[in-house]
């Protein structure tokens, strides 16, 4: 290797895996294509329909005490598309892309087990930063989803190892 010049990582190819939200794995796969640093493919979900519930606390209603007092816990079921539409680019081992799920992402909320509100979002996208090992075959990080409506930033764990390995 030439003094100065950076080798990155090489991506192209299959890859599986999961990551990790509220506690569980959810499979994924992937398949990409790279050229110098930039690279382009689609991701699958295992899982496309996502079971929760959370408590809403003064932060995730802006401080409101009556929202909290009125709603406590919701249920939340999202749908998610199967395919996903991801775009990154690789400086040397680190590795950042974004998953753009093709299709509508519906998502319902039931507030006290009665009142139920349906959300529907096209483009919804997640934002992943991680490492490549040095070995090549696997990669590992962090994914985030940034909130549109000041509600707080959902973030955890993925990992993905080359098909075959």
């Amino acid at each position: 290797m030439l003094a100065g010049v950076t080798t990155h990582a090489d991506l192209s190819g299959d890859w599986e895996g999961h990551y990790v939200q509220d506690g569980r794995t959810h499979g994924i796969t992937m398949r990409v294509a790279q050229r110098g640093q930039s690279f382009v493919g689609e991701m699958r979900d295992a899982d496309t329909l996502l079971a929760g519930s959370q408590k809403l606390d003064r932060a995730a209603m802006g401080g409101d005490t009556m929202a909290e007092r009125l709603f406590g816990e919701v249920e939340i079921l999202a749908e998610l598309p199967e395919r996903s539409i991801v775009e990154g680019e690789v400086q040397g081992r680190v590795v950042t892309f974004t998953k753009t799920y093709q299709g509508p992402t519906h998502t319902s909320v039931r507030l006290a087990g009665k009142t139920e509100i349906v959300l529907q979002v096209t483009g919804h996208a997640v934002r992943y930063l991680g490492t490549v090992a040095t070995d090549g075959r696997e990669l590992a990080g962090h994914w985030s989803i940034e909130p549109k409506d000041g509600s707080p930033r959902l973030r955890d764990r993925f990992l993905l190892r080359r098909a075959g390995s």
